[in-house]
Order: C-alpha cells, then sequence, then structure tokens
C-alpha cells in the first residue's frame, strides 16, 4: 500500500523579504503533491509572498531575540504536532533555529540546511558558533552554488560526505507577468510604466535611445558594494572628459533600501552623479524596473547565488558583475551574457560598462543569450525536479559527495 506524499516542514523567518524567503515560497507552491504534503513553519508573520491554499503555514511568534527560546519551543512543539518526514530548513539562522528544536525531539526527522551565504565572510559569530554544534544533526546540506559549497566543508568539516549544491528555483512565469506590470515603490506610489518585455528589448536594440539604464537592485548594505556602483558611474564619466569625448547618457538606478543610503545620497552629492542617479528605495516590483533597463550591474563583495543577478539575467539583461566569491561565474558566461570584472575595482568596472554603453548591438545580443541560458538553468522545470530528488535522498538517509551537485 502506497503511504501517501511524504510531509515536509519548511522553516523560514518570514514569507517576505528576499530571495531565500522566495525559494520557500516557490518550492512549496511547486512540489509535486502526490509525493510531497508541504507546511511552512515561519518566525515572523510578515508575508507579501503568495502560496497555494493547500500548504499551511504556522506562524512562531518570533519578535526579537529576547523570545528566541519560546520560538525553539514552538517550532520544536510543532514539528511534534506536523510529524514531518522530513524538514527543510533555508538560511543560517533558520538552521540555528531548528537544530536547536530538533535537539529536544524524541523523534527526530531528516533534515535538510540550505546555506545562502558564506560562512567566513556574511555569517555573524555567535550564529557560526551555534553553526559548528547544530550541523552535525543536519542528513545534508544543501549550498545555493558549487563555490558555496566547498567553502562550506572547509569552514564546517564536520559536514563533509553531506554537502552538495543546488540553485533556487525561479519562477520566470511570475516574473514575466509582473515585469508588465506598472513600478511600485515600497509607498504604493506609481514610479512609472514599463512596458513589455519586448517592446523593452526593441526600444534597447535600435541604438537611437538617448540613455542607457542601468540597474543596481540589492540591500544598501557593505556586503552588495552599492558606493562601487556610483564609483564605476564617476569613473565612466572621469574618462570621457579626460578624453574630450562626450560624457555618455548613462542613469543608474539603485533600487533597495539599508543602512547605506543617507551616506550614498551624500556621496551622490559629492561627485556631481545627481542629474544621473536615482535611489528609488525598496520597491515591490523590482521585474518592472528590470523590463525597463538596458543593463544590469552587480557589485558585492561575496554572494550565495545572486537572485537578482539571475532574474535580470533571465529577463534579457546583460550584466557586469563583480566575479565574487560566490556564484556571478555560474550564472555569467563571460562575453557571451555579461562582463565578469575584479571584486571592488571601480576602473574594470567602468570599462565593462563603457563597452557596453557604447555598443546596443552587443547588449542586444547578449542579452538574449542570458535570457536563453539562465531560463534553461534556473527554471522551475529545470530546478524543482532536483530539489524533489534531493528531498527523496533525505527521506532515504542518502548523502552526495563534497561540494557535488545534488
Amino acid at each position: 500500500m502506497s503511504r501517501g506524499p511524504a510531509r515536509v516542514l519548511l522553516v523560514t523567518h518570514s514569507l517576505s523579504g528576499g530571495g531565500a524567503e522566495r525559494f520557500v515560497a516557490t518550492l512549496a507552491g511547486r512540489l509535486d503533491r502526490t509525493r510531497f504534503a508541504p507546511a511552512i513553519a515561519a518566525a515572523t508573520a510578515r508575508a507579501t509572498y503568495r502560496v497555494p491554499d493547500d500548504v499551511p503555514v504556522i506562524p512562531l511568534g518570533y519578535c526579537g531575540v529576547a523570545s528566541l527560546p519560546r520560538t525553539v519551543l514552538r517550532l520544536r512543539r510543532t514539528i511534534r504536532a506536523q510529524a514531518p518526514g522530513l524538514v527543510l530548513s533555508n538560511v543560517l539562522s533558520t538552521n540555528c533555529l531548528t537544530g536547536a528544536a530538533l535537539a529536544g525531539l524524541d523523534r527526530v526527522p531528516p533534515w535538510i540546511a540550505r546555506v545562502a551565504n558564506s560562512p567566513a565572510h556574511g555569517d555573524p559569530w555567535l550564529q557560526r558558533l551555534w553553526g559548528r554544534r547544530v550541523y552535525p544533526r543536519a542528513v545534508l546540506v544543501v549550498a545555493n552554488s558549487r563555490g558555496l559549497a566547498e567553502a562550506f566543508v572547509r569552514y564546517y568539516p564536520r559536514a563533509a560526505g553531506r554537502t552538495g549544491s543546488l540553485p533556487n528555483p525561479v519562477d520566470f512565469e511570475r516574473i514575466d507577468r509582473l515585469a508588465g506590470e506598472a513600478e511600485l515603490a515600497d509607498n504604493g506610489a506609481d514610479q512609472r510604466a514599463a512596458g513589455p518585455i519586448a517592446a523593452r528589448g526593441a526600444a534597447r536594440g535600435d541604438g537611437h535611445r538617448e540613455t542607457v539604464t542601468v540597474l543596481w537592485v540589492g540591500r544598501l548594505e557593505p556586503q552588495k558594494r552599492p558606493d562601487l556602483a556610483l564609483a564605476a558611474v564617476a569613473e565612466l564619466r572621469r574618462r570621457a572628459e579626460a578624453a574630450g569625448d562626450p560624457v555618455p547618457a548613462v542613469r543608474l538606478r539603485l533600487c533597495g533600501d539599508g543602512s547605506l543610503r543617507r551616506r550614498l545620497e551624500e556621496r551622490v552629492a559629492a561627485l556631481g552623479l545627481g542629474d544621473a542617479v536615482e535611489l528609488t528605495g525598496f520597491l515591490d516590483n523590482p521585474f518592472a524596473a528590470m523590463a525597463a533597463a538596458d543593463l544590469f550591474l552587480s557589485t558585492s563583495d561575496f554572494e550565495g547565488l545572486p537572485n537578482a543577478l539571475i532574474e535580470a539575467q533571465g529577463l534579457g539583461l546583460p550584466a557586469v558583475a563583480t566575479r565574487c566569491p560566490f556564484g556571478p561565474d555560474e550564472i555569467i558566461d563571460d562575453g557571451e551574457t555579461g562582463l565578469l570584472v575584479p571584486v571592488g575595482d571601480a576602473a574594470a568596472m567602468a570599462e565593462g560598462l563603457a563597452a557596453l554603453v557604447a555598443d546596443p548591438a552587443r547588449r542586444r545580443r547578449l542579452g538574449e543569450e542570458a535570457a536563453r541560458r539562465t531560463r534553461a538553468r534556473f527554471g522551475i522545470a529545470a530546478v524543482v525536479p532536483r530539489w524533489e530528488e534531493a528531498l527523496d535522498a533525505a527521506l532515504a538517509g542518502h548523502r552526495p559527495p563534497d561540494g557535488g551537485n545534488v
């Protein structure tokens, strides 16, 4: 007799925010219901990503560090009540929460811990210490890039033999729909209308647009280096002026919010870039901005696998990105879908921008190839079946070779 679909409990901080939260919502919505019955335990109640009606969402009531012990207890009770065949947590903080909750159970289900950032760069020291205690309990650790999987094993040697890599599944059908909508800021004000992707592509490739729009999307935090984007545009202008050439008509849009916003505004003024740079704030729908842009810029010092870069490439935007650890070199085929430059090098980034700003035909060619390859590599049809295989392997207690694809 069939036992029915395996219950899978996905643990996330929320259903709103960045790529890790969107990963949970996408996977929960797309798992084969004949094989898996997903439920979500969310530390906080905030939710902007929708999940299907058949996916229960259990709030854990987290409201700050003081509530952490209570949150651990609530997750432990949820695991007992749900009796899942498998638990999957999505980032370091929820991995620590899940590992602590599992420690107090008599019956411990298999646990997959997903990681999305380099432990040597982006993880708080206390959570890294906690991770050393809890990661040995995971039957499988899944990094979202090959480079990150290898770095994870170097940092957590006890995870050797239990670590592999899988990218996030990207719902390009949803992204295409949102790309055709009006662009909205977080206050709901209509900033500008973006036409269909096909119209954007035609306009971008005709060689007659006066201004090239360069888009940057992310948190305004030190890891993401938005200051490097400003420096690159300033260098682009300086080079043109030194050569006696017309200053390139480049418009840089920084889409996001964070602790560096005030400093960036001051830097824009100091560099005299007020006519060329726009800080949009957080956008509920960044895909409309991508559909209206000509180039994508990624300036991070380190990543796991940058979702915004995948989404922009999938929407046909050629990109200039730092070859940072980890991920951009697993997304961009250098010279074929975009350009990779050294980390922290504003001059190299300005050179890459200049090459693509001056060549609309090359931008169009790289953008078309980016959309084709990125959708084939990271689309739901390609990635969700691989995640389902990973869930099956964890349920069976199987483990991948270090750093290999799951």
